[in-house]
Order: structure tokens, then C-alpha cells, then sequence
């Protein structure tokens, strides 16, 4: 993007306000918005084929299910990353799977039978197999577990735990019954039973008592607990062990999940690609159907026709305060555009608009605009107001002389420049003279070049 634009021109043009509002869903959406790189001279089929997409989204009923699909698609590609390099994967990272895979195969139901140009829905693949590992019991429910139906010995081995915990719980329950109703007592949930050391002849007879055991006391109380007795012992070491290889079982499980997983995972890979694709062009449609944007024509001629354009960003600002904004017409070509006029008369407001409308398109964004038609630049750049350099040292006219520089640099390279108040900050005589002297330089470039100035006959 920088060298298309330099970060002042994207400030400059507002395409930093216009941008962040194009707001995709998904993680791999952001992605692809990130990742997004211009359209430039010699890729007009490539954007035409872009515009195609946006179009199809913006008129495409489902693109609510869609949108609602895309909410709750999560970020997988730690998991896979973990797969691919052979870790074993926990349950937390199975239910991602499982979850994307559900989502997967909604979205893929959704669009199935859609064909939109140069859009290769078809490219999104479910992957029945796969979930049916992470789905045995055939639940269809969002969640994941290590199912009985993994494997045999995981089912006797939970199978042997639960008979032992309830063994257990039968002895304790058997016990805690006889002591209660020996002592006239009540145990609570702990079973334990607090008495108060004023009964010396109740205490005397719990501390007798084989199957209980002193497990607290303070200066009020002494805090009897059940004790267990070998039978329990025994079931309880055996309820360990059997938890253990409960343990080694789902870690068996797990493992062989994780490898079908890396087997796979170029397939899950693409289909986030593919989901960030559709996230980033539905984005787009949104924010072309919010701004009543239009497609524009894109031409191969260096030319720029715009009716009805709107500078976005002064729009709302105006809006906000109740103020109409009054649309600008205009049509520019290979050649410099010299615009004059009163301070506070729409010059730089134009200027911007322009840079805009042009950045937008490249983008593969929908414009702003009743009617636009266009070609594509290899760059955008602008100089308006007031661009001194502190870092560098440089004064508003230093800094504008610099950044011309790079301009001129790339003139001859399909260019779209655009100059406000060129030298304003230096003497008159001056200034005229540098400003007739750019003209009369680019005039003859690659490029279109619309400069405002106060000097009179400069493009004479």
C-alpha cells in the first residue's frame, strides 16, 4: 500500500476514516482487509471481476445468513498450526474444530447453488469425514467430549469407574446411616458431625467409634469425619488407577484425532482463506449499500468522470451538524487541472474528494457517487495543508518541495497528483514561479495532476 499511497496521502485523502469503516466480521476477514493490495494499470479485468462480487453480495438475499454464519466463526489457525507440528491437541482445541467444521458446513449449505463470477464458492469444503470423528455419538451439538463410542476399552473403563464410585458411595452411605442413627446425630454433606465439647459423654463415645476419625477442632467444637474402612480404601485406589488409564485412553484419542487433523489441515487452511475472502467483499457490500455507493466504470484512457461525488467523511461531518452537502461534478484527463477560486470555496474539499473516489476504486470499494468512471493509477498523491515535518526538521514549504519530489519522481508511472496551494508558503514571485514551473513540467507526464492556486495565469 505504501508505495501506492504514502500514510500522509491516506490521511490526507481521509481514506484512513473511509477504510476502517469497512468492517468485516471474522478474524480471516481482517486478514484478507489487511492483506488487501490496489488494483493498478494493466489488472481493470481483475477490479471489474471484484466489482462483480460486491455487486452479486449486494443484491444476494442469504447474505444475512451469511453475515450471521460469519459471527460466530472463531480463529482456528493456532490449532492447526499446533497439528501440523504434531501436538496432540486438548479438548478446548477439538471443540474449535468440531465448531468451525459445523460452521463450515452451514455456510456451505447456504451458498451451495450460488454462482457468482470469479467467486469460487465451490472452493469451501466440508468435511464430513472429519467431523464425524469429533461427532460419534451423532449429537450434532456444539460441544465436544471424549464419547464412550471412541473405543472399547474406554467404555469398560468407565464403565468399571462408575461401578466403583457407586459402590463407594453405598459403603459411605451404609456407614454414615448406622452412626447417625447409633448417636442420635446428623452428618452433614462432608459427613461430619460438629459437637460441641460441653457434651463430654457424646464426645467420648465418637472418639470410640471405629468408623470415625477427628478431622478438626477449635475451643467450642470437635469435628468427627467418617472413616474409611479397608473395603472403601480398595475401591477408592481402584477408582484411581482405572481414572489413569481413563486418562492414557482419551490421550490415545485425542492423538489419533489430531493426526486425521494434519492430515487435513491444508483443507482447513484454505477454507479460512476462503471465509476471509467472503467476510472481506460482504464487508465492502455493506459499507456500499451504507454509503449509497455505485460501481464504477472502470476505462483503460487516463481519465477521471465523476457526477454527483461526495467526500465521505465531510458528509458526516455535515450531516451531523444538519448542513447539506452540495455534490461536485467534474471530468479530468491527461493534462494539468488548475483550479482558483475564494478561500473556503470547496478547493481542497474537491481535492480530497478526488483522491478518495480514486483510492476507493483501487481498492475494489464501490464509490461514492452518482455516476463515475475512471482509470487505475500505479499512485495517489496528495499535498494539502499544512505538512510540516517536525522530525525531520522541515518547515510546511520544506516539506511540500520534499514530498513533490517523490511526486515528480513517479510521473511518468500513470500518477494521479493532486496539489494544493503549491508554494503558499513561501514569497509570491516565488511561488508563482514554482507553480508555473510544475505545470508546465507535468503537463506533458503520465498523469493526471489537479493543483489549486491563488496565482492567476499560471496554466497559461
Amino acid at each position: 500500500m505504501k508505495s501506492f499511497m504514502t500514510e500522509n496521502t491516506i490521511k490526507n485523502i481521509n481514506f484512513d476514516y473511509i477504510f476502517n469503516e469497512v468492517k468485516p466480521i471474522t478474524e480471516y476477514g481482517i486478514k484478507s482487509k489487511q492483506e488487501a493490495k490496489p488494483f493498478t494499470k494493466g489488472q481493470e479485468a481483475d477490479l471489474r471481476a471484484e466489482f462483480n462480487k460486491i455487486r452479486a453480495f449486494i443484491e444476494l438475499k442469504q447474505r444475512r445468513d451469511i453475515i450471521d454464519v460469519l459471527k460466530h466463526i472463531k480463529n482456528i489457525h493456532e490449532t492447526i498450526d499446533r497439528a501440523r507440528n504434531n501436538q496432540v491437541l486438548d479438548e478446548v482445541e477439538l471443540f474449535e474444530i468440531k465448531n468451525f467444521l459445523m460452521l463450515v458446513e452451514k455456510m456451505d449449505k447456504i451458498i451451495r447453488g450460488i454462482s457468482i463470477d470469479n467467486l469460487n464458492l465451490s472452493q469451501l469444503t466440508p468435511l464430513p469425514q472429519l467431523y464425524e470423528q469429533l461427532d460419534p455419538a451423532h449429537e450434532k451439538l456444539n460441544t465436544f467430549y471424549i464419547y464412550d463410542q471412541y473405543s472399547e476399552k474406554l467404555k469398560e473403563i468407565r464403565n468399571e469407574k462408575r461401578f466403583s464410585e457407586k459402590n463407594i458411595r453405598i459403603l459411605k452411605k451404609k456407614i454414615k446411616e448406622e452412626i447417625q442413627n447409633k448417636y442420635s446425630i446428623k452428618l452433614n454433606l462432608k459427613d461430619e458431625a460438629i459437637i460441641s465439647k460441653s457434651q463430654k459423654e457424646k464426645n467420648d463415645e465418637l472418639t470410640n467409634e471405629q468408623n470415625l476419625r477427628i478431622s478438626g477442632e477449635n475451643y467450642l467444637n470437635i469435628i468427627y469425619k467418617i472413616k474409611n474402612t479397608d473395603e472403601i480404601d480398595e475401591l477408592e485406589q481402584k477408582y484411581e488407577k482405572l481414572s489413569l488409564e481413563e486418562e492414557d485412553e482419551e490421550y490415545r484419542i485425542r492423538q489419533n484425532i489430531s493426526k486425521e487433523i494434519k492430515e487435513l489441515s491444508h483443507i482447513l487452511q484454505k477454507n479460512t482463506e476462503v471465509i476471509g475472502e467472503l467476510d472481506f467483499i460482504i464487508a465492502k457490500a455493506n459499507y456500499a449499500q451504507k454509503t449509497k455507493s455505485i460501481e464504477p466504470e472502470i476505462i483503460n484512457d487516463l481519465q477521471i468522470v465523476i457526477k454527483g461525488g461526495r467526500n465521505l467523511k465531510l458528509e458526516k461531518t455535515l450531516k451531523d451538524k444538519h448542513i447539506e452537502y452540495v455534490p461536485i461534478d467534474l471530468s479530468l484527463n491527461k493534462n494539468v487541472i488548475c483550479i482558483t477560486g475564494a478561500n473556503m470555496g470547496g478547493k481542497t474539499v474537491s481535492l480530497r474528494m478526488i483522491g478518495q473516489i480514486a483510492a476507493m476504486a483501487s481498492l475494489g470499494m464501490f464509490v461514492p457517487c452518482e455516476y463515475a468512471k475512471l482509470c487505475l493509477f500505479e499512485h495517489i498523491y496528495i499535498s494539502v495543508g499544512d505538512d510540516q515535518s517536525i522530525e525531520k526538521g522541515l518547515s510546511t514549504f520544506g516539506a511540500e518541495i520534499v514530498n513533490l519530489k517523490e511526486a515528480i519522481k513517479n510521473s511518468s508511472n500513470r500518477c494521479l497528483i493532486l496539489i494544493d496551494e503549491l508554494a503558499g508558503g513561501t514569497n509570491p514571485k516565488e511561488g508563482y514561479a514554482i507553480t508555473k514551473a510544475v505545470v508546465n513540467y507535468l503537463k506533458n507526464k503520465d498523469c493526471i495532476t489537479v493543483l489549486t492556486t491563488h496565482y492567476d495565469n499560471v496554466a497559461n
